[in-house]
């Protein structure tokens, strides 16, 4: 078992499997598609140049360096976490606003938030794995990782 200490951003408690990329993530270019339309294609990531092409999103912890794109982000974010097909929680080396502003929204018109922790270290992508089972809390910033 490994803890690690990030920044609490956005409050709550996450448990799932790592998806870990070392690519920004392009919230519209992955989840704006056809085929997000499909219900059990809604939280899968649409945008063939990333390396997450096709993996879906639903229950896992998302760790990955940052948001990039277009001011929609946190709308799109918002929208998986309503539809129920967001990840369980969030790690990220760079939390910008337009990242968090739909766990937010999510939270206050919806009661559907997931907690982000910023962790800025480069030693992120060495101490977590995709697969492994993380903790993630938002009120702390406690990272967990197990297995």
């Amino acid at each position: 078992m490994t803890t690690l200490k990030g920044r609490a951003i956005y409050g709550g408690r996450a448990s799932g499997p790592a998806l870990v990329t070392r690519m920004p993530v392009n919230f519209t270019a992955a989840f704006s598609k056809p085929a997000n339309i499909l219900p059990h294609k809604r939280g899968e990531i649409n945008d063939r140049h990333h390396e997450l092409f096709k993996k879906n999103l639903k229950g896992t912890v998302l760790v990955f360096p940052a948001a990039i794109g277009s001011t929609y982000t946190g709308m799109l974010l918002m929208q998986l976490m309503y539809d129920g097909h967001a990840p369980a929680g969030v790690i990220v080396q760079n939390a910008d606003s337009l990242l968090v502003s739909g766990t937010v929204l999510a939270e206050v018109w919806f009661g559907k938030g997931i907690p982000v922790v910023e962790y800025s270290s480069d030693d992120l992508f060495e101490k977590i794995k995709t697969g492994v089972h993380v903790e993630v809390n938002g009120n702390t910033g406690e990272i967990i990782v197990t297995g």
